[in-house]
């Protein structure tokens, strides 16, 4: 008999090989692997109903063959037979109004129904701190587990899903059993299972994390130390990311020895608390040597204990190493920094791009870092700035704004905290930030002798060198002990053993020329001579492609970019790229990427205006300009279907685009060349190719809205706009103006959104643009909408429907049908709203609009919900979400899994309402969407 009191029951099993037990306690044969996969997918939602169209879906992933609908009905027939209990007329497979099911799918049935009830005892006595009981809940769950749940089967549709959530939720309840061995002192015992959990599955932070501790609490500190490297080399060479802000604290706690984490017996740790500890300093240099006494200036103005940490100026000429000394020195002393690093190289002495604006470098770089979400970031410079200031008191950061232009540049940059170490690398005094702000010079000059030789010793080798000890020091003289000079002479040497050195410092003796920006009285201290003598050892084509690097917008390039500035075949420029590492005048960052330094960028701009003639620079700078372009236009596309250029290409570009097979691929690309591409609309902005700016800003729209860059895209619209009215051209100034509005409207700047709205109309009405007006107006719905006003939302869409209609644009005129039904559905005109979402969805489906039909699932779904037909809400917004996620729309995902979980919520079904709020709130955090902060307090409320 069962714990109730009737008949025993069937017993399914799904946390392994998929299997049925007779009530007797035999195992039943199931049949055919069809069969099992069917009784799989029936053992996979318990409650959930399938119909025959479902199930084909499920059973055979969209290759169904023809006989597939009665084949389900054989399936079945087999299992009930299969499944039949001896003297029971009752069929196992119930067939029901929302179709196919299991019967008695209770805890006591089915082992996945029961490792669910286990999970949720556990944790609801992890809450009310049992912390016994929840052991007993979690383990007793992990004990049904007999393998990969429904082994064997092939993954995909619903099987795949379960089985993903049932791993997460194992995983999760092997690191709550850690947490609470951990909790009651038993580290010794736990450091062998967590090392299997992470070899299973490396990649998941927490057990790292635990591992860490119990090894600390186990006195092997240096192991807990030796695991967090291991750690960091895994993560920065599989994923290319740093260990999480927990981890990195636990890390520095382990480091500063931490009482805590000691070995104290079994006294229960806290969890670190979650902050957001910033680590964006580069690598340390390899080579620097000696600067013994500018390293123990530097910790004497940064590590006074007894006072502020202070503000530390280094200044020196180009190419001196004042980079290398900060860098070194910040690497030295991360212990004492415990807050973290924040690193901005702020362009003060570029070449081709202008330098950084304070405001500019708080919102792109500072802000996020101390984890400023988009949205939260303020619209005017100066809450930016106090935003920053705010963020950074009572902290103890290192930070070190690198190659400044001047002291009003730096001022803004100060972090609000006199225990926040500052470096600030020049080429000036700044005698203004020094007198004003209280900051302290550290003049850097040339190394000595003996370092500048130890220098070339260690790139040489020590047997090299010593064999012609008067040529090693004939070298350090010709290059003024200059360590970028240095550095490139030990590279050519190095590259050429079997040259003597001394016919090298013979050859740099001869070569005459130099840089005017590091020009002295002593010819002995002039870099041309350097930088020539390495130009002119290039061949032809890697000489011309490294004067028009200089040209290029962005300090990186990839070779395809480079080939396209060449006016060469990608299969001809990589030699050229490789001549050019050799030498020193690149360095290959990455595969294809390549860095040039701003002072070899300035000595190829020299070059490139001494050798090459006006036309040919343009028309470099034009070839590298459509190659962005045109990769640009050719991604957005992929990203946005609906989103067409305005205008046609300027021009060809030369050299092979990077094929994108899909949109994943193109948003790839965008996010690798994002800086580079908004530096490209300030460059053809510069050189008056104002139709490339324009066409760039636009093509820029869809990848700046898919990651909720608004700043960005504010800053390239209102470049967009400029250049459109320069050129006359009311078509692109009418596109720059709707999408300006669009990253207004995102920022909640409704009002400037509609101003440029208002600007973008004027325009269309002009030149008679109907689609174009037509989409304006749902622009202006929609601000309507999101302000709480439906009705006012209508006419402009109604306005939409029949411009759309007019100028027979199909997908215009679905997309202003659904935003009539949405609006209709917000007034609880439901009839109304699912009348036109249907006539929507049949357009946006016939134009095979995947990002229109999902927002129509979604807002048929919402129309069903406050109907109150919650099982239809739910089946629309899974349709929903598939397409959502198909096209990788998270913004458009995590709204629908919202309502879905509100749909469920009606349903009584209050587990998978909380885990789709939880799944949303984690994508809109992710964003830095405003909403996550509500979902939060929703969830909060129900526990």
């Amino acid at each position: 008999m069962d714990p109730a009191g009737g008949p025993p029951a069937m017993r399914y099993r799904l946390l392994g090989p998929v299997e049925a037990w007779s009530p007797a306690g035999e195992r039943l044969a199931l049949g055919t692997p069809m069969q099992v996969r069917l009784l799989a997918i029936l053992m996979s939602q318990p409650g959930t109903g399938w119909s025959i169209d479902q199930l084909v879906d499920e059973l055979w992933h969209g290759r169904a063959p023809k006989t597939a609908a009665g084949n389900v009905k054989t399936y079945v027939w087999a299992l009930r037979r299969a499944l039949r209990s001896p003297g029971s007329a009752d069929p196992a497979i119930l067939a029901g109004a929302t179709g196919y099911h299991l019967a008695a799918l209770d805890a006591q049935a089915t082992d996945g129904v029961a490792f669910d009830d286990l999970t949720q005892q556990g944790y609801h006595a992890l809450r009310q701190r049992l912390w016994s009981d929840a052991q007993r809940a979690f383990e007793a769950a992990l004990a049904l587990w007999r393998g990969e749940p429904f082994a064997g089967l092939p993954g995909w549709g619903v099987l795949l899903a379960v089985r993903a959530r049932l791993q997460e939720q194992r995983s999760s309840l092997l690191e709550e059993v850690a947490d609470l061995h951990l909790r009651a002192g038993r580290h010794n015992e736990l450091i062998e299972p967590l090392r299997t959990q992470i070899d299973g599955d490396p990649l998941r932070e927490r057990p790292w994390g635990q591992l860490m501790v119990a090894l600390a609490r186990s006195g092997r500190r240096s192991d807990a130390l030796a695991t967090y490297r291991q750690l960091h080399r895994l993560l920065s060479g599989e994923v290319g990311v740093e260990p999480g802000p927990d981890l990195q604290d636990l890390h520095t706690r382990i480091l500063r020895a931490d009482r805590e984490l000691l070995p104290t017996g079994a006294r229960p740790p806290e969890k670190p608390v979650p902050q957001v500890v910033p680590r964006q300093l580069p690598a340390p240099p390899a080579l620097f040597t000696g600067r013994t006494r500018e390293l123990a200036r530097l910790s004497a103005l940064l590590l006074a204990h007894d006072g502020p940490a202070g503000t530390a100026v280094v200044t020196g000429t180009g190419g001196v190493g004042k980079t290398w000394l900060a860098l070194r020195w910040a690497h030295d002393n991360l212990h004492h920094f415990p807050d973290g690093q924040l690193h901005v190289d702020l362009g003060g002495f570029g070449t081709a791009t202008q330098e950084a604006s304070p405001s500019a470098v708080v919102v792109r770089s500072l802000l996020p870092a101390l984890g400023v979400k988009p949205l939260e970031i303020p619209a005017e410079p100066a809450a930016q700035f106090a935003l920053y200031r705010s963020l950074t008191a009572d902290r103890r950061l290192l930070v070190l704004l690198d190659n400044a232009r001047d002291a009003e540049q730096v001022r803004p940059l100060l972090p609000g905290s006199a225990g926040c170490g500052v470096i600030v690398t020049s080429r000036h005094t700044l005698p203004g930030l020094v007198a004003a702000e209280g900051a302290h010079p550290v003049a850097l000059d040339l190394p000595s002798a003996a370092e500048a030789r130890q220098l070339l010793v260690r790139r040489l080798g020590a047997q090299r060198a010593a064999a012609q000890p008067a040529a090693v020091d004939e070298l350090v003289s010709r290059t003024a002990r200059l360590p970028l000079a240095l550095s490139i002479v030990a590279a050519r040497a190095a590259a050429r053993p079997t040259f003597a050195l001394q016919a090298i410092a013979d050859d740099l003796a001869a070569s005459r020329g130099g840089l005017a920006a590091l020009a002295t009285d002593d010819d002995a201290t002039d870099l041309r001579t350097v930088l020539s003598w390495s130009y002119r050892l290039l061949s032809p084509d890697a000489a011309r492609l490294f004067r028009q690097i200089s040209l290029h917008p962005g300090a990186d390039i990839s070779a395809a970019a480079a080939a396209s500035l060449a006016g060469a075949p990608p299969h001809l420029i990589r030699p050229t790229l490789d001549e050019l590492t050799r030498a020193n005048l690149l360095a290959e960052q990455s595969p294809n990427r390549f860095h040039c330094h701003d002072l070899l960028r300035a000595y190829g701009a020299e070059l490139t205006d001494a050798h090459d003639s006006a036309a040919d620079r343009g028309a470099a700078r034009k070839r590298v300009l459509d190659h962005y372009l045109r990769v640009a236009r050719d991604g957005a596309r992929l990203v946005d279907a609906g989103r067409q250029p305005v205008d046609p290409l300027p021009g060809p570009a030369c050299g092979s685009p990077p094929a994108f097979t899909d949109h994943r691929s193109a948003l790839a690309w965008f996010t690798t060349e994002q800086r580079v591409l908004l530096a490209t609309v300030d460059e053809a902005v510069a050189h008056r190719f104002d139709t490339h700016a324009g066409q760039l800003a636009q093509s820029l729209t869809p990848f700046l809205s898919r990651l909720s860059r608004w700043h960005d895209l504010a800053a390239v619209q209102t470049t967009a706009v400029t250049v459109a009215r320069r050129r006359g051209d009311p078509c692109a100034e009418a596109l720059a103006h709707r999408d300006l509005a669009l990253a207004h409207i995102q920022l909640r700047r409704y009002n400037d959104g509609r101003r440029h709205l208002r600007h973008a109309m004027a325009r269309y009405d002009q030149i008679g643009d109907r689609p174009g007006q037509a989409s304006t107006h749902l622009h202006l719905a929609w601000v309507y909408d999101i302000e709480g006003d439906p009705r006012g939302a209508l006419p402009h869409a109604r306005r939409a429907l029949a411009l759309s209609s007019g100028s027979h644009d199909r997908r215009g005129e679905a997309a202003a049908l659904n935003a009539l039904g949405w609006n209709h559905a917000r007034l609880d005109e439901h009839t109304r709203a699912i009348a036109y979402c249907e006539q929507a969805l049949a357009l946006h489906e016939e134009v095979d609009d995947r990002v229109g039909t999902a927002h129509t699932w979604d807002s048929l779904g919402f129309a069903y919900h406050r109907l109150g037909v919650h099982p239809t809400a739910v089946a629309c917004y899974r349709r929903a979400l598939a397409l959502y996620s198909d096209v990788e729309d998270q913004c458009g995902k995590a709204e629908t899994l919202v309502r879905l979980g509100d749909a469920h919520q009606a349903l009584g079904e209050h587990d998978t309402s909380t885990g789709l709020w939880r799944e949303a709130m984690a994508i809109l955090d992710r964003l830095g969407h405003p909403q996550a902060e509500e979902l939060f307090e929703r969830l909060a409320a129900y526990h």
